[in-house]
Order: C-alpha cells, then sequence, then structure tokens
C-alpha cells in the first residue's frame, strides 16, 4: 500500500510542478499523506463493531482527495493545492493496534474521574454519572503506538549495514525518489514518526473502561453480536443500552474542554466514538455549534437498524435478507458518516487556511511585548515581575513557542516593557473610540434557571466589545513610538541612527510588537468584536488582559460567550500567554485556528468547533500554552509557500510576456511568408545571419534557457516531496540555496533576452522601406524566428502559449529575503 502511494505522490508532484510552470492558471500541487488508525474496530471494542479498512479508504477519497486552502486577507485560494493521500491502519495489518486496545481501555479506567453535569444535562441524557478523562496523560500511550508503527519494525539493510529504502526522500536506481515506503521500521532515524499526520480513531468498550466495574468482571465482557440475536429472536433493547453503561466520560487537555476530540502535542488528533456525547459552541450564534449528533454513533446507528428491522416478518428467508442487509447498513452508515467527520478534520488539522500570503523570512525576529495597563501599578507589583509571570505572561513560553515557529538559522527576541496607558492619550482615546455595545436576543437556559426560575423564554444579553481594526490602526500609528527604546536597545546595529520599526524591516529584521492591554476599569464583559481575546495582523498583535477580579481581590474570571454541556465557559482573564503565542503564530507565520475555515461559497468565513478542544493557543476550549507539532508543520510550510509561490508567480509574469511577444509578432502572416511547418526551421533562422541581421539569439541560449526551466520545474517537484514528509530543513535548503536564487537568474535572462529581441523587431520594422515585398518576407522570417526562439524556451512549459490567463500577482517584499540576499542581486518580487 506504501509503495502506490509513494508512486501515486511523486508522480501527483511531478505532473503539479510542470503544470504550474506551464499555465498560469493552475496550482502548485503539495502531496499531503493522512494515516487513520483504527482502535477497537476489529469487533473488540465497543458493540463488538467492526469496520472494513478498505470500505472506509473508498469512502475517505470520495469525500476529500483535493483541497485548495484559501488567503484570509484576499480571500481567493492560495494557488496551492494539497492532494491528500489517506491510509487506513487496522488491527489485520498491525497486530499491536490490538494491544494498545487493552492498554488504552486499562489507562482509562484507572483514570477516570467523577464530575458534575449541569442540571439541564441531566435532564437531557438521563444519566447521573459523568467522568472526565486528561487527554494530556493519554498521549504517552499513543506517542508510544506511533514510535512503533514507523521506526521499530526495523528497515531493511544493505550487506554494509546501511539503510537500505529508507523511506525520506533517497534516490533510487531508477533515478525517482521514494517516500515513505512500504517498510516502516526506519532504522537509525528516531524523528520519523513525528513526519507522519495521523488521526486516532478510538473505540473502546465503555463496560469494560467503567471505573465502578470489578477488574474481573470488565475483562470477561464480549459484546454480543446484535444482529444475530434478532435474527434468532433474542435480541432485546435493554442489551444495546447495556453497552453504554449507565455513564458518560469526556476528554479534558490541561483540565479544559469536555469533548470527545482533541488535538494532540504532537502530530496526530484523536477521535474516540464512545466518549461524549458533548454539546458546545457559542450562546449567540448557533453556527458551528456542536451537538450529539456531530460525531458519528454505534449505539444510534444500531438503534437505527434494528428499529426497522423490528418490522420485518417472521419468515425465515425474509428475515436471513434482512440481516444481511442490516450487516451492511451498518458498516456503510457509520462508515460514511466517519468518512465525513475525518475529512473535516483534516482539513483542519493538515490543510489548513493561510492568514495572510504576505509572511517575511528574516534573519532576526525581534518581538517587543508592551504590556499597557489601565489601572495604576504598585512598586512592590513591578519589582516582583518574573520571567514566568510578567503580568500575567510567561515570556519563557512565548519565547519557546517563538522558536519553534521560526526555522533553523532565523533568531528570535522577545522584550518586555510596561506603560501606564493614561500616559498616552491617543492610544487611551483609540480604545475608547473602538469601544461598542451590542445587545443580542438569545435562549440562554442558565440565565432563565438562575434569574425567572423555569423560564425558558428569549433573554436579552447585552456585552461590550472593541473593534480590532479601529484600535489596530491607531496601534499602527503609534508603534515606533512605544517600542522605540525597546527596539534600538535590542538591535545592535553598530550606528549611531535611531532604529525605527520601517528602517529595521527594510534591513532585514522583522519587528512584530505585541501590545497587551490590561483592562479593569473597563467593562467586565468586554472582549474583541469576534468574540476573542486576540487580535493580529502582518504587523502587530493585540491582546485583551482582563483584570476585574482584581480590583476587588477576586478572581480574575470572565465569561467567553460560549456554553458546554450546559454550563457556561469561564476562563481566567489574566492568563495572556496562549493569546501571546496565538497571536505571533498568526501575524509571523499565517497559521489559522483549526476551527475556522473560509467558505467560499458563503464567501465569508465558517466556524467548526469540534476541533476547538486540545493542544492549540486559539478559543475558548484550549489551555494550551505552545505549539504543537501539527501547528508548527502549518507554520514552515505556510512561509515555504508564500515564498515560492511569490517567486513562481514572478517567474509566470515573465512567461506571458513572453507570450504576449509571441502572440503579437508572430501570430496570422506565417502561411504569408512562405514559411514551413518546422520548429527547428525558425530557430536555424534566428541564430543563423541569412535573415541578415546580427543577432545574439543563438541555439546555445535556446538550450540554456530550456534547461533552467526545466532545472526549476524539478526543484519545485523535490520541494513538494520534501515537504510531504515534513522535512523542512531541506525544503529550506531547496528554497534558499537553489530554486529562489534560479528563478531570479532566470528571470533576469528572460527580461534580457525578451528586450534585445524587441530591439531587434524595432529594427526589422524600420527597415522596410524599399523593396517592399523582399522586406515583408524578411520581416516576417525574423519574426517567426524570434518568435520560435521564445516558444522554445517554454514549449515543454507553455503549450498553449496565447491562452494563458491573467493572474493576480502576490507580491514579496524585498526585507522579506534577507536570508537569500547576495544570491538574489537585484531581482525581487
Amino acid at each position: 500500500m506504501h509503495d502506490r502511494l509513494d508512486d501515486a505522490s511523486v508522480g501527483t508532484a511531478r505532473s503539479g510542478a510542470r503544470q504550474y510552470l506551464e499555465d498560469s492558471s493552475s496550482e502548485l500541487v503539495v502531496p499531503i499523506e493522512v494515516d487513520i488508525i483504527l482502535v477497537g474496530f476489529s469487533g473488540d471494542g465497543g458493540y463488538g463493531y467492526k469496520l472494513q479498512p478498505d470500505r472506509l479508504l473508498n469512502l475517505l477519497a470520495t469525500h476529500l482527495q483535493w483541497y485548495c486552502p484559501y488567503s484570509w486577507e484576499t480571500e481567493e485560494e492560495l494557488g496551492v493545492c494539497m492532494h491528500v493521500n489517506f491510509q487506513v491502519v487496522s488491527n489485520e495489518e498491525d497486530p499491536e493496534v490490538g494491544t494498545l486496545l487493552h492498554r488504552l481501555e486499562a489507562h482509562l479506567k484507572a483514570n477516570m474521574k467523577q464530575s458534575h453535569a449541569a442540571y439541564d444535562e441531566t435532564i437531557a441524557t438521563g444519566q447521573r454519572k459523568y467522568f472526565t478523562v486528561e487527554a494530556s496523560e493519554v498521549e504517552p500511550l499513543l506517542n508510544e503506538f506511533m514510535e512503533h508503527l514507523y521506526e521499530t519494525q526495523g528497515g531493511d539493510t544493505a550487506g554494509d549495514g546501511t539503510a537500505q529504502d529508507a523511506g525520506l526522500g533517497g534516490a533510487t536506481g531508477t533515478g525517482s525518489v521514494v517516500v515513505g515506503s512500504s517498510k516502516k521500521g526506519r532504522a537509525g532515524r528516531p524523528d520519523v514518526w513525528h513526519r507522519h499526520n495521523a488521526i486516532f480513531v478510538l473505540n473502546p468498550s465503555k463496560v469494560r473502561i467503567n471505573p465502578e466495574t470489578a477488574a474481573e468482571v470488565a475483562a470477561a465482557h464480549h459484546p454480543p453480536d446484535f444482529i444475530r440475536m434478532w435474527q434468532e429472536g433474542k435480541y432485546e433493547d435493554a442489551k444495546l443500552s447495556d453497552e453504554e453503561a449507565g455513564y458518560i466520560y469526556r476528554y479534558q487537555y490541561n483540565g479544559v474542554g469536555e469533548t470527545a476530540i482533541w488535538h494532540s502535542s504532537k502530530n496526530y488528533m484523536v477521535v474516540d466514538l464512545s466518549a461524549g456525547p458533548s454539546t458546545y459552541g457559542p450562546l449567540v450564534s448557533q453556527g458551528g455549534a456542536v451537538t450529539p449528533q456531530a460525531l458519528p454513533s454505534i449505539k444510534d446507528t444500531y438503534q437505527q437498524l434494528l428499529d426497522q428491522l423490528k418490522a420485518v416478518p417472521n419468515q425465515q428467508t425474509v428475515r436471513e435478507f434482512a440481516r444481511q442487509a442490516a450487516e451492511h447498513g451498518l458498516v456503510t452508515l457509520l462508515a460514511g458518516r466517519l468518512a465525513a467527520l475525518l475529512a473535516a478534520g483534516t482539513k483542519a488539522a493538515f490543510v489548513p487556511d493561510m492568514a495572510s500570503q504576505h509572511i517575511e523570512q528574516a534573519k532576526t525576529v525581534l518581538v517587543p511585548l508592551v504590556v499597557l495597563s489601565d489601572h495604576p501599578v504598585t512598586a512592590d507589583e513591578s519589582i516582583a515581575q518574573t520571567q514566568e509571570n510578567y503580568y500575567g505572561i510567561n515570556v519563557t513560553h512565548v519565547e519557546a513557542a517563538l522558536a519553534h515557529l521560526l526555522s533553523e538559522g532565523q533568531e528570535g527576541v522577545v522584550i518586555t516593557t510596561f506603560h501606564e496607558l493614561h500616559k498616552h492619550k491617543q492610544l487611551a482615546a483609540a480604545l475608547h473610540k473602538a469601544t461598542r455595545s451590542h445587545s443580542e436576543s438569545v435562549v440562554d437556559v442558565a440565565a432563565a434557571r438562575d434569574y425567572k426560575g423555569t423560564d425558558m423564554g428569549i433573554h436579552s444579553h447585552s456585552h461590550t466589545y472593541i473593534d480590532p481594526d479601529v484600535l489596530m490602526q491607531e496601534i499602527e500609528m503609534s508603534a515606533d513610538m512605544l517600542t522605540h527604546g525597546l527596539v534600538t536597545v535590542a538591535h545592535t546595529m553598530g550606528k549611531e541612527a535611531e532604529h525605527h520599526i520601517a528602517q529595521l524591516r527594510h534591513e532585514g529584521t522583522r519587528v512584530v510588537p505585541v501590545f497587551v492591554l490590561a483592562l479593569q476599569n473597563h467593562p467586565e464583559d468586554v472582549v474583541l468584536s469576534n468574540r476573542e481575546l486576540m487580535a493580529a495582523d502582518h504587523d502587530n498583535v493585540v491582546v485583551l488582559q482582563l483584570r476585574h477580579g482584581s480590583k476587588w481581590g477576586g478572581p480574575d474570571e470572565f465569561f467567553t460567550g460560549h456554553m458546554a454541556n450546559g454550563r457556561r465557559v469561564v476562563l481566567d482573564g489574566a492568563k495572556s500567554t496562549r493569546h501571546v503565542i496565538a497571536g505571533l503564530a498568526q501575524a509571523l507565520t499565517g497559521v489559522t485556528p483549526p476551527y475556522q475555515h473560509f467558505e467560499s461559497s458563503l464567501d465569508k468565513l465558517e466556524v467548526d468547533w469540534r476541533w476547538a478542544a486540545g493542544a492549540t493557543p486559539f478559543g475558548p476550549y484550549s489551555n494550551y500554552e505552545g505549539v504543537s507539532e501539527i501547528m508548527q508543520n502549518a507554520a514552515r510550510r505556510n512561509v515555504l509557500l508564500a515564498h515560492v509561490g511569490a517567486a513562481l508567480r514572478q517567474l509566470q509574469q515573465q512567461l506571458d510576456a513572453l507570450d504576449a511577444f509571441v502572440a503579437h509578432h508572430f501570430k496570422g502572416p506565417w502561411a504569408g511568408a512562405g514559411l514551413g511547418d518546422s520548429g527547428r526551421h525558425w530557430l536555424d533562422t534566428v541564430a543563423s545571419t541569412r535573415h541578415g541581421y546580427n543577432s545574439t539569439l543563438n541555439k546555445e541560449v535556446v538550450y540554456q534557457l530550456e534547461s533552467s526551466l526545466s532545472n526549476i520545474s524539478t526543484m519545485v517537484e523535490e520541494l513538494a516531496m520534501e515537504m510531504f514528509t515534513h522535512d523542512f530543513k531541506a525544503a529550506d535548503d531547496i528554497v534558499g540555496n537553489r530554486l529562489l536564487p534560479a528563478v531570479a537568474a532566470l528571470c533576469t535572462e528572460l527580461d534580457q533576452q525578451l528586450d534585445a529581441a524587441e530591439e531587434v523587431m524595432q529594427c526589422c520594422h524600420m527597415g522596410s522601406t524599399n523593396m517592399i515585398s523582399q522586406a515583408l518576407l524578411t520581416m516576417l522570417a525574423c519574426a517567426g524566428g524570434a518568435g520560435v526562439f521564445f516558444a522554445l524556451v517554454g514549449i515543454a512549459l507553455c503549450a498553449r502559449m496565447a491562452r494563458r490567463k491573467a493572474v493576480k500577482l502576490t507580491g514579496l517584499p524585498t526585507y522579506g529575503l534577507p536570508m537569500y540576499s547576495g544570491k538574489l542581486g537585484t531581482w525581487s518580487l
């Protein structure tokens, strides 16, 4: 399976690279692999359910094979499409999956902690027992299995002890590139499993993991075959309900969230079909809210089929046919719903949108962390600030996250300062100007119970919010003033001149200020207009830090506007570390929240809160102060694709200019000139002196340019494959040391040759005053020769030259490429 997958990925990368350069309306194709690991689906998990991996694989290919992420800034496709290759791993392929199920069930049984449900949730579910599991403590089990799956089964070695077919882009005897070989073991590569995208789908038996059931009783439990029980006339609804064991369990990550889906801190996600149901989402708008039907349910699928089977007449032939149809439907119904869920999760985690294509690559990234307080701070409080708690911000965690976001060779520096907001009247006025009040009508069950007894009608919910666009505009104008001292001290350039942000950016240092507004005298429910505490653009990050409780000596808790399982989601507004990290990720690398995506059919951002929990710094259902491997890979991929896309579109612009030249001078009069059909004849006409003109266009130049284009196409192919394996160090080397310099040199050469050809054509036209017929033939021959010269430059890349579609170029600032200075010369995008 791996071999077929690798061949398909290599072919996709190769053909995509060629087509991208041939047609400016096409997209750059990057293959990506996602492994679906089924645990408890071989009849050994909950309900004894069996799922055929090939059935799920076919449905996944139907739901998601190609996906082109969007840029939120332009609301257009990135010009980069992901070719998604799914692989399903089950107990049949690797028996260790069954071992993982046993270890997982033992861990869940031993580590469930009882929790208390909201009053209305207890009524709705009919359950009285609720438990939570800390997801971060489950990660070590899954990490060990990932290590086994991709590393410890041993790679083949040659007689000299060197690893054969390591599966990481090594060259084979045929000269092709192989990625992810059929041998899962990668000898000597302990980091290989981190390069694989995976989604664990769990189905433990709730009877066996029941913390209130004796271990020997739980171990002896084996779910019955419900369909066969029905055929034998022994089925009862109570038998099906027994598999639920009378309780509900959910996952928390770092003590926050109650869900069945969560992001890990590594490069995988987890979906547990036995957990839940869970209900959570925004109080005001139900868009993207999670309901009990948001995840496929094995119990509901069984119940649906068994209810229909009750109407089947008691005839042996009919009942046998109905049994076979029910078994088929049992697999098809759940597999279809599960495939849709996994396709949505893949888009959210592994092929996300990009906030902006305008991503700079600087050798040094300077982050001035500016805390602006609307309340006075005593001298003792100022002295008490530490690296781990600088006005509610763990600077150590911010520095670590910044290091994960940057590529090798980049240096990140975080410097801190504190200002009182009233001393900056312009900013204080801007904050007041950006403050709005809004009232909405909602069905608030909690409010109804607290204030009006059993009244569950519509209630008015008012809140105060800050318009981030207005605030950003004012802050950007004041950024130099607020950060000037920090930047000057931190940036040791050996110059006496002042180092304003714009100047530093021009000289290769990226400066992204983070402004933390510590608010105590504003309304307690104040948030940004998107109901978040963070807003970021290309140049700045703004974070709200709510300290209303400190004013009275209480906790700084605030209502997020979200509900979870019948309770209001309340967070600590004084802790701003994860919001700072999320803002930096979005500003520096274009990373977007996993629960948001651009919906082209609606022409707006849509939310799906199923993917909001776990190891992500975004959103109200998280408590993670770091950068997961999923997020890190997205950041590195965004930076590479932004720069490569801009460079290749510059090359496409040059090829478009060639097409325009050919269309103008090489259109129509060929037959009238008496010229033949041989392309080599046109080259000979230009390269020889028969036309009487001293042209610099010759065969050697043509072959050199053709070779350059072919070389660039090969490098784009190699880049796609390195990103396929998450080998970003090698990808960075391709981009910085080979691809961008090659594109720059070719663009310069094409531009020079085009100018020279234009001069030749002007010469020919001006010399056609005598002997009109002969001059006309000579001019057409020259035009034809010059045209074919340029046609041969792009003949392998431009099948239909005059039909290129115009594309909107992505500008790349020159200061965004300091790591490539000295290689690009004067070329810029």
